[in-house]
């Protein structure tokens, strides 16, 4: 009888030969199974028809798309009848991944026909394209599908009959082409947003600001949003409309902004006398103002010396020659009480009509210049009791100084 020995070493090298040879097969097996993986599959969209007017049904759908190699996708849509192409997604780069990748399409495409920037497809059968090219090398991958778009939003929000004028704006706040005027319409409801920038900043003027298929018209002062001033310049206008559908529409233009500056005076005398006086008698307001800004005020009438009564302001006399004009004239005013408004005005001038700027129109207070008005207001007012002061009218913006030199004129019956 012969006895079989084996070693521990022997028994060893036997168990590894025997897991080897199964780990082989088994790996063998799985590469037998499996072939190259591609670059694309999977392409589908989730609906064949889109309606892009936004009644809330059928306005968008979703094209999904697996990646298997690491690739740069190109995704297109092109008109059946026309032949004309949409890119909507181009070079990017994607990789592998358990989850197919997505691409929301509203119906939009990107326009390069001004002044559209971007608008809804016209109705029509499309072929949407989905193209991967793996970074490994070969030739592109591509898989296609079709669409259909009916029922499409026909009418953009065009802005019709723009214009801007002044060409050149001068926000001297001297009540001479201070502002921009922007006017237009539109013929839909749209969002309208408009930017004006120079290169190195984009000046926020209207953001996203619904409006109506009228005629429209917004006032720009030549400044940044807090109020600071822009240097002199060309300025390149941006007026976008966009409709709820996703069209968006551009118009464009350029402005000049020169002598940017800012007005400013100070009120450094003021007398109102007599402080009492019979109804029926006048008192006299003395008001002495310096331009202390770095550039001219312009102002307006009446003179110097004009005579009023309690019973009549500036906004009567004179047919209403000297009512306000807005756009920034200065004048020097006086009031009683709770305040009106300042009834009484005089412009910020010592010379005569005939010797202003403008003849009989206007008059301009220079930098550094500082003059003296007087004026006269018989007391008509049944009040015993009159608390008179001045201030600094800035028409159409405000009061740079108010309620100045308060004084008590006692009034006897």
């Amino acid at each position: 009888m012969t006895a079989l020995f084996t070693s521990p070493a022997a028994r060893r090298l036997s168990s590894c030969t025997a897991l080897v040879g199964v780990v082989g097969a088994a790996l063998l097996l799985l590469l037998s199974n499996c072939g190259p993986v591609t670059p694309l599959s999977n392409v589908r969209a989730s609906a064949g028809l889109i309606t892009p007017n936004g009644d809330g049904h059928d306005d968008g759908l979703t094209i999904f798309y697996t990646i298997g190699q690491r690739s740069r996708v190109k995704i297109y849509l092109e008109n059946a009848a026309t032949h004309k192409r949409y890119v909507l997604r181009d070079n990017l780069l994607r990789v592998p991944t358990s989850q197919p990748y997505s691409l929301r399409f509203d119906g939009t495409v990107q326009s390069d026909e001004p002044p559209f920037v971007q608008r809804v497809l016209p109705n029509g059968d499309y072929t949407f394209t989905v193209e991967a090219a793996a970074e490994a090398g070969g030739p592109p991958e591509t898989q296609i599908g079709k669409i259909t778009v009916r029922d499409a939003a026909l009418t953009p929000p065009l802005v019709e009959g723009l214009k801007v004028f002044p060409a050149v704006v001068t926000p001297n706040e001297d009540a001479i082409d201070d502002v921009a005027n922007f006017s237009y319409r539109l013929p839909i409801t749209a969002t309208v947003t408009i930017n004006i920038g120079n290169g190195k900043e984009t000046i926020p003027f209207i953001t996203n600001l619904e409006e109506g298929p009228y005629e429209q018209s917004h006032i720009w002062d030549g400044k940044r949003p807090d109020g600071s001033l822009l240097p002199t310049g060309t300025y390149t206008y941006t007026v976008q409309a966009a409709d709820r559908v996703g069209n968006i529409v551009q118009r464009k233009g350029t402005l000049k902004i020169e002598a940017p500056g800012r007005a400013e005076a100070h009120i450094s005398y003021i007398n109102i006398a007599p402080t009492a006086i019979a109804l029926g008698n006048t008192i006299t307001v003395t008001v002495k103002v310096k331009n202390t800004g770095d550039v001219p005020i312009r102002t307006q009438g009446p003179a110097s010396g004009y005579h009023y009564t309690t019973n009549l302001p500036f906004s009567a006399i004179e047919d209403q020659r000297w009512a306000e004009k807005g756009g920034g004239y200065w004048r020097a005013g006086l009031d009683w009480g709770g305040g009106h408004g300042y009834p009484f005005r005089w412009a910020l001038s010592q010379r005569p009509l005939d010797k202003w700027h403008e003849p009989g129109v206007a008059d301009l207070l220079n930098p550094g210049e500082e003059v003296t008005i007087t004026g006269t207001v018989t007391i008509q007012q049944r009040e015993d009791k009159m608390y008179f002061f001045v201030g600094l009218v800035h028409e159409g913006v405000g009061y740079p100084e108010d309620r100045k030199g308060q004084t008590l004129v006692k009034v006897g019956f």
